[in-house]
């Protein structure tokens, strides 16, 4: 299939034009019948099927077998229902034809001049076409003849010349305007031709757009062995793209061979000028080759910065089938966290020194006053549906302050609508969390299913540049199995189902932290004041089932050889709220030991952490009655606890989680 197939502006103008300097060719033998200019208004738009008038001069001259022609005031009728009364005006006409050339078929042009001509190509908002001629319904023989795929059935044209042209293209369906104007176009072979330059501006999308470019000599046109050179330049809102280098048989553009360099706010706008459905991102900056080989384009070896991110990689874009298909391997030496945000719907982080749009300022602080934690952006399902794409992104290294992420390896299919991210691999506290998910982004309201495990994930990495590093060993793992619906991730979480566990066997934690989890403050001051010690941890079990939102703790235990600590929560995802409370149960006797429980509550944004009042006044006002009854010693019996903690069978809760996340969900 030829470029002209694909690029309708271009066929249809060519299809236009030279639709009517055939009609003219054919018909010279009946112009001294006729007259010229009766002929062409009669027969023209008999031809055509629209109104073809010559309003001005109309002459014809021969210079031995070959016609010179001269047309003032040319109008061909816009479709029915368009805005402009014509589709193709011309101020002056003058070509040279050959006309026993089109005995054999060939379409000999020595020179074409238009003066001031103004062309209008528009799709309404139906899909419909106004430059679809009846002519060109007939078949294929007139498009083919007219646009040939067989290069050098391709029209000889010696000389081409366009004064002050104008192009104005509107489509409705992608909303795009765009007004082109040809201050010089010439070529007539020799030294001293003209390249073409070309200007526009107009919207695509709601944002301003502006192309700029300069080529080679239009004679060039005629040669397939010749490279075009063109130098472009477009300007849609806050991207650039820069364009330099050749066209390879530039009229099927068959190649191409060019730096390309793209920049701008985000690289989710580049879906409007390239269809690829790529995330809302940072600022970037990019530049690479840009080829082409039939279908197939290619960015290679591109290279350059999305926010803080550092992005190198090759893209390929095949457009040969029905929907595009994309094929990306991109990689990262120092990936910054704050730039992934896009991927779930979170605004890049407004700290200081991070590469932000103002409009991405001004998103970022909305999301930081809102009371909302989880990112409420909805999913732009056409992009999502609009093409396919197999990408790899690689980071060596993750910049994620307080989080302990070491590096990715991600995989994104994409395919009818649904997004398959698999491999998601994450490396996280020197161990793994990998799994997959799956968007299936066919139906109106996606359905989301995530399936991630934790693997040998390091617990003193959770303690990293505290006094606690030192202190801590072993490792945890865990599981996330949820299933939810919605077009935003804090949709899909309020509508989730499923479950979240994490255990860990053996290791070891800082005392203090033990013992302050129980407010025992005879001990913690000890510690405290003097050097801090370890206690072996026997198990740790965190298991919530998640149903339509909420997550409930089954089981929430931290056994150490000191203390079992033992807790319940709950959390709403559906509001965004946390309930929870925490209580140590120690294992030996100790002094000045308010075993209160802890408590979280509120938003998950911003939790409070108290001490649960009614057991904590509760102790106060027995130790107040004995202090009066009895003696000052007795006041003090309520805080000191007898160490009744017990072992937790950590065999069996262990091996509980383990039990697939339905079958938990049935009990």
């Amino acid at each position: 299939m030829s470029f002209f197939k694909k690029h309708k502006i271009i066929t249809a103008f060519l299809s236009v034009f030279l639709l009517i300097v055939l009609l003219i060719g054919g018909s010279l033998i009946y112009i001294e019948k006729y007259g010229l200019k009766d002929f062409l208004n009669s027969q023209g738009s008999s031809k055509l099927g629209r109104t073809f008038f010559v309003a001005g001069d109309a002459d014809l001259k021969w210079r031995g077998l070959t016609a010179q022609i001269n047309l003032g005031k040319v109008s061909l009728a816009n479709a029915e229902g368009a805005k402009d009364a014509d589709m193709l005006y011309i101020e002056n006409l003058e070509l040279q034809i050959k006309p026993l050339r089109l005995l054999i078929g060939q379409l000999n042009l020595p020179s074409i001049v238009m003066k001031e001509p103004r062309l209008i190509l528009e799709k309404n908002s139906d899909g419909e076409n106004n430059w679809d001629l009846p002519a060109f319904s007939k078949g294929k023989a007139v498009t083919e003849t007219v646009v040939p795929d067989d290069r050098h059935d391709f029209p000889l044209i010696g000389m081409l010349s366009i004064e002050k042209g104008q192009i104005i293209y509107r489509d409705e369906i992608k909303k795009l305007n765009l007004d082109l104007s040809i201050d010089t176009a010439s070529g007539s072979g020799g030294n001293d031709d003209k390249g073409l330059k070309l200007t526009g501006a107009g919207e695509l999308q709601k944002k301003a757009f502006k192309l700029d470019a300069t080529g080679g000599s239009l004679g060039t046109l005629r040669y397939s062995n010749k490279d075009y050179p063109l130098d472009l330049s477009i300007t849609m809102g806050a991207t650039k793209v820069k364009f330099k280098g050749n066209l390879r048989d530039p009229v099927k553009m068959t190649g191409i061979d060019a730096v390309l360099a793209l920049e701008g706010n985000t690289l989710a706008d580049l879906f409007d000028l390239t269809g690829i459905p790529l995330p809302l991102t940072p600022p970037y900056k990019l530049g690479g080759t840009l080829k082409k080989s039939g279908d197939l384009w290619g960015y290679e070896e591109f290279a350059g910065t999305v926010g803080d991110s550092d992005l190198n990689g090759n893209l390929a874009y095949d457009i040969s089938g029905e929907r595009g298909f994309v094929k990306a391997n991109l990689t990262s030496k120092l990936l910054d966290a704050d730039d992934l945000g896009g991927f779930i719907g979170l605004a890049p982080s407004a700290k200081k020194g991070e590469n932000l749009s103002a409009e991405q300022k001004a998103t970022a602080a909305k999301q930081a006053a809102s009371e909302r934690l989880l990112p409420d952006v909805p999913l732009n399902l056409d992009r999502l549906r609009a093409a396919d794409m197999d990408v790899t992104l690689k980071a060596d290294k993750v910049n994620a302050p307080g989080w302990p992420i070491n590096g990715l390896d991600v995989r994104f299919l994409l395919k009818d609508g649904i997004l398959t991210i698999d491999p998601l691999n994450l490396g996280f506290a020197k161990g793994e969390v990998a799994g997959k998910l799956i968007l299936d982004g066919s139906k109106n309201t996606p359905d989301v299913t995530m399936d991630l495990s934790m693997k040998k994930l390091s617990l003193k990495e959770f303690f990293s540049d505290t006094r606690f590093e030192s202190l801590t060993r072993g490792s945890l793992g865990g599981k996330i199995q949820i299933r939810g619906h919605g077009k935003s991730l804090a949709d899909v979480l309020a509508t989730s189902d499923g479950r979240m566990t994490v255990v860990m066997s053996g290791g070891q934690v800082s005392l203090l932290i033990i013992e302050a989890s129980g407010l025992d403050i005879a001990e913690s001051t000890a510690l405290l004041l003097d050097q801090d010690k370890t206690t072996h941890i026997r198990c740790a079990v965190g298991d919530f089932k998640v149903n339509d939102g909420i997550l409930d703790s089954e089981t929430f235990i931290l056994d150490t050889n000191d203390t079992n600590v033992q807790g319940k929560a709950q959390i709403n995802l559906r509001d965004e709220t946390i309930d929870a409370q925490i209580k140590a149960h120690p294992k030996d006797p100790s002094l000045l030991a308010a075993r209160t429980p802890i408590t979280i509550s509120g938003r998950l944004k911003k939790p409070s952490i108290g001490l649960s009042p009614g057991e904590l006044g509760g102790r106060g006002a027995i130790a107040a009655v004995l202090g009066t009854v009895l003696t000052p010693v007795a006041a003090i019996i309520p805080f000191i606890e007898l160490g009744l903690g017990k072992d937790s069978d950590c065999k069996g809760l262990i091996a509980q989680t383990q039990r697939p996340a339905n079958a938990q969900k049935k009990e």
